[in-house]
């Protein structure tokens, strides 16, 4: 219980300047930046081998398989909700790690992206162990760490877009960093998150989380979400696991529901 206190603590703080001589904490280095959010339109387009792509299980949006309509299924539902309810910051997320939040939020995003008029932001939270880079194989030198970390002033180096995905771009996290939660609940990174919400009324924000159950740092994010999308695995998560995510996440709307990994027969009953 001391955890989720610490967490649901960290979530309200509004600190100002400590006391003259205290040690400076990680949320008022980052907070004590000029904050900048330009165009997120990179100068160029990367590409991306479809191949490794589909053997880590990421899908193209024209892809035509089973998992691909799941997907898609997917999409139309989080777009219904987002658009009656006037959502605009996605979690996704998982109780435990192996249980497939980041390739889901990674087939997500593109296939939201596909639709006409929509624009999507990947953006990879999961500071502990972030992994969106890695999966999508961009061979690439800076991430969303260079910006907490006050190395990058501006995020337009460091948002990437795509070739053939021409409303899909990923702000990526490349090195873990430490104090994550203290960081997480840092007034830098909601401002960041309200102004990356109110800059383009057309783009969906799509967060790649840490695990529930293993941090507070999904709790210390949630009053800044409009809603998550829950991952869980067939055969892996467990029942229990699954009841205290959403009773840790209880004030935050579930947009939808992810079985991963799922059997045929599970498969035709996704949701």
């Amino acid at each position: 219980m001391d955890r989720i206190q610490r967490a649901l603590d960290l979530a309200k703080l509004h600190r100002g300047p400590g006391p003259a001589g205290e040690e400076a904490r990680p949320e008022r280095l980052v907070a004590s930046r000029e904050f900048q959010v330009s165009s997120l339109e990179p100068a160029l387009r990367l590409s991306l081998n479809w191949y490794e792509l589909n053997e880590r299980r990421v899908l193209s949006p024209a892809d035509t398989r089973p998992e691909a309509e799941a997907y898609r299924m997917l999409r139309t539902q989080v777009l219904q909700r987002a658009r009656a309810h006037g959502l605009r910051a996605l979690g996704v997320v998982s109780a435990k790690n192996g249980e497939g939040k980041t390739v889901t939020a990674i087939n997500l995003a593109m296939c939201l992206a596909a639709e006409p008029n929509q624009s999507v932001l990947l953006i990879d939270l999961d500071l502990r162990r972030p992994t969106v880079a890695r999966t999508l194989g961009l061979s690439i030198e800076r991430g969303l760490e260079s910006w907490l970390g006050r190395e990058e002033p501006s995020f337009k180096t460091l948002s990437y877009a795509f070739e053939g995905l021409e409303r899909f771009y990923v702000l990526p996290t490349l090195a873990p960093m430490a104090s994550s939660s203290e960081i997480l609940a840092s007034p830098a990174t909601r401002r960041f998150l309200s102004e990356l919400k109110e800059r383009d009324q057309n783009r969906l924000l799509i967060l790649d989380l840490p695990p529930a159950l293993l941090s507070d740092d999904v709790l210390t994010l949630a009053p800044l979400l409009d809603g998550v999308v829950l991952v869980v695995r067939e055969r892996q998560t467990r029942r229990e696991d699954v009841v205290r995510v959403v009773e840790l996440l209880a004030n935050t709307r579930i947009v939808g529901t992810v079985l991963n990994r799922s059997s045929e027969a599970a498969r035709r009953s996704y949701y």
